[in-house]
């Protein structure tokens, strides 16, 4: 756990509690570590999920299967994001989602009652880590948002240009990295492959984009 003291330290679970302090509130929350390779379940659709995770190392596709099993990407996560922070919040409700290795990752695991319940021993820092946990699930509601208004475009055009004009302002840029590969990216708009790479191909050739592999930049219409 000593290792990675300056990491979690960074998490912005964390923010405005010291090294010292730290150490002492993972100890109260039963906090543990492990890894998991590539492909594995951290959590599975259908659980109730009882802690809170956060990733130390690699990176962690939370995922949605359709009935017929058809696989959706709702986030792609890097480290010391939170997994699923609003489903331990919602108590006994079950998983919508699975959360599943993307590349060999190592997981914090903390006991969500003991983060959520003062106690004798941190006492005095729960109140910052209560009020980072709602910070964080604000940005997680706003990025639901997106993702809804990203997939809900009718065309396959318009769901491009809306997913790359909002990267383009979280980003503060006009050229900007995505966290996404093709098919990645064509699983989080629920659209084909094929189809999206003609689409952009178009959208390059009209001079509305250009890209090389996830770097994108967005020109002004003409």
């Amino acid at each position: 756990m000593e290792k990675y003291l300056s990491k979690i330290k960074k998490s912005p679970l964390f923010l405005g509690i010291t090294e010292e302090e730290l150490s002492r509130m993972l100890n109260c929350f039963g906090a543990s570590i492990k890894k998991y390779e590539t492909g594995e379940m951290i959590i599975r659709q259908g659980d109730v999920v009882s802690k809170i995770y956060m990733i130390l190392e690699g990176s962690v596709y939370i995922e949605k299967d359709s009935y017929w099993g058809r696989r959706i990407i709702v986030q792609k996560l890097n480290e010391l994001n939170n997994i699923a922070l609003g489903l331990v919040a919602s108590r006994n409700a079950e998983s919508s989602i699975s959360a599943v290795c993307h590349k060999s990752a190592t997981i914090l695991a903390l006991n969500f009652n003991k983060c959520s319940s003062m106690c004798t021993n941190a006492c005095s820092h729960h109140v910052s880590l209560i009020q980072n946990m709602f910070k964080i699930l604000s940005k997680e509601n706003i990025e639901l948002l997106e993702k809804i208004e990203n997939i809900s475009q009718k065309s396959i055009r318009d769901k491009l240009l809306t997913f790359l004009s909002n990267e383009s302002m979280k980003n503060k840029s006009s050229s900007f990295e995505i966290n996404f590969n093709r098919q990645e990216l064509a699983d989080y708009l629920n659209i084909d492959r094929s189809a999206m790479s003609f689409e952009m191909s178009k959208l390059k050739s009209e001079g509305l984009i250009d890209f090389e592999k996830n770097k994108f930049t967005l020109f002004e219409l003409p």
